[in-house]
């Protein structure tokens, strides 16, 4: 079967006064805990251009994850320009394999992948191949050496780096493997190989924004070895196809370009089922700044499960100085289901940088369960868009109200436990420092006080990096870093500066007994640059700060 890039067209409180003084305390509250009462919004210039981040609410996602390096997307698709400036510190790096001496060192068969691979060349650049003026020749389409760019940059962009634009995930990492040529072309073969890889290579979620209408069962094969090994898999719904439909007025056949009903023409990858009639993928719409389905999206509930922003995105562009028509980093205007997928692949390695320990299957089940509904937006289309449009913010706090992947333990006593990949328990010294990590104390496992006596113990948990803590002794006040390390706010300009005016109330006790845990660092003054929220996003959990 042959595969095309068919799915893109770039296409160029008012509150009453009664209830101000409710909300007013209600935000006192939640300044206690300076995290909950801030939104995060980069500081990348073209930010402004992303509209679609700020329909998804994204800053209100943010401060409680950005992202890992620890997870990985798979960008199957017509390479990436690694060397991009807001994409080269997130290009996934082969550890097992040492670059440029000619060897596998990791015996996967391909010699010195350092960066991902090229399945068409057969080489070790997953960057676009293209000659210099194929674009002035039309021996290329512009758009398909942008394709695998543009995505990656959709889904992973270092974010809030002061330069360019923000990805969803602004640590994740991309592994990019190129299976389509500078036409948009790519054979099954190829695809299934890079799939393979990202097995082998252990990511964590794989993306396909193209689509073909041919079932062909060693593809099917491999999407379901991929889903088997735990891999969340998003695929593009696909876009417009041209039909002739005869027109009465010029009394004959014309050609137009249609969005196909995917409950009744299947296109693939996106429609797969696995062998036992099992859903792999995660099949995503295309919708525009007004949530209403994009006129060339397909869709069909049976193939389609959610809708997410895919219209006049601003994002990463190859750049080479040397080609006519690419000497641009970054461009907009571009729209299709392809762009529409990695924004769902880019939430889904927030949820699995936020719990690593979810299965694929939870994952996808918090991102579908977890929507808004835009049916009355789309009355023609009602029940055609799955679940509806993708909410990170409903995502995100169902996590945090029910605890879901956390692996927080306690027996008969009231102390609190986090078990870790160790194996071994950490305590919480007080309800507190619990409250630092956590929202609420739901999602706690009750154990048996015999099973709690079988995990060994290793150690206390510290407040959580931009917490205020001091001893009932002491005068000082600290502001708690990575590890437990302790800078002293020197004076109360510096504390007013960082933490406003209200941070006497944000400043927590802790016990002569507990105070040996940590450690003192450099202190904090008005000179200084710090941030207590960027200090918080220092650590994405309690074992990157147990440095586990």
């Amino acid at each position: 079967m042959e595969l095309v890039i068919c799915d893109l067209l770039f296409i160029i409180h008012i509150m009453f006064r009664k209830f101000f003084i409710l909300i007013t305390i209600l935000c006192l509250l939640l300044q206690a805990d300076f995290v909950l009462a801030q939104t995060l919004t980069p500081n990348d210039p073209y930010y402004n251009k992303q509209w679609y981040l700020d329909t998804l609410n994204m800053p209100e996602v943010w401060p409680q994850e950005i992202g890992s390096s620890s997870v990985v997307i798979a960008v199957i698709d017509s390479g990436v320009d690694i060397g991009h400036p807001d994409l080269h510190d997130n290009i996934w790096v082969n550890q097992k394999e040492i670059g440029g001496d000619s060897i596998d060192n990791d015996q996967d068969g391909y010699v010195d992948d350092l960066n991902g691979w090229d399945f068409i060349d057969n080489d070790n650049d997953p960057r676009p191949k293209y000659s210099s003026n194929c674009i002035a020749d039309l021996t290329c389409v512009q758009e398909a050496i942008y394709h695998g760019t543009l995505i990656s940059g959709i889904a992973a962009a270092v974010g809030n780096n002061s330069q360019g634009i923000a990805g969803i995930g602004w640590q994740t990492k991309i592994m990019p493997l190129r299976v389509l040529d500078d036409y948009g072309n790519g054979s099954t073969e190829n695809v299934v190989q890079a799939i393979d890889y990202a097995i082998k290579n252990k990511a964590d979620i794989i993306n396909l924004s193209f689509v073909g209408s041919d079932y062909d069962g060693q593809l099917a094969a491999g999407i379901e070895r991929a889903y088997n090994a735990g891999i969340v898999i998003v695929g593009s719904a696909g876009n417009s196809e041209l039909n002739w439909v005869f027109n009465n007025e010029v009394q004959g056949f014309v050609q137009t370009s249609q969005p196909v009903d995917l409950d009744v023409n299947k296109r693939y990858p996106v429609c797969y089922l696995s062998g036992q009639g099992e859903k792999m993928l995660i099949g995503v719409a295309s919708s525009d700044a007004n949530n209403v389905l994009s006129k060339f999206s397909n869709y069909g509930s049976s193939c389609v499960d959610v809708v997410a922003p895919g219209q006049d995105v601003f994002g990463a562009l190859v750049y080479d100085a040397n080609a006519p028509r690419l000497n641009e980093y970054y461009g907009g205007n571009f729209s299709g289901t392809s762009l529409a997928a990695p924004v769902v692949a880019g939430i889904a390695a927030l949820i699995k940088a936020r719990q690593p320990n979810l299965t694929n299957k939870q994952i996808r089940d918090l991102i579908l369960n977890n929507t808004y509904n835009i049916d009355n937006l789309n009355p023609t289309l009602a029940g055609k868009l799955g679940h509806g449009l993708i909410d990170p913010v409903k995502i995100f706090k169902v996590m945090a109200v029910s605890g879901i992947g956390s692996k927080l333990i306690k027996s008969d006593e009231k102390t609190i436990y986090y078990l870790a990949s160790n194996g071994k328990r950490y305590v919480f010294p007080d309800d507190q420092t619990f409250l630092s990590w956590f929202d609420n104390f739901d999602g706690i496992k009750q154990v048996s006080n015999s099973d709690l006596a079988q995990i060994p113990f290793g150690g206390i948990i510290t407040y959580r990096p931009g917490s205020l803590i001091k001893i009932t002794t002491d005068p000082k006040v600290y502001e708690v870093s990575k590890g437990g390390v302790l800078r002293w706010l020197v004076d109360e300009q510096a504390a007013s500066l960082f933490y406003g005016s209200n941070w006497p109330n944000q400043v927590h006790d802790v016990s002569d007994a507990f105070f040996t845990n940590y450690k003192l660092g450099d202190n904090l003054d008005a000179t200084v640059s710090f941030n207590p929220l960027t200090e918080k996003l220092s650590v994405g959990s309690i074992e990157e700060n147990l440095g586990l």
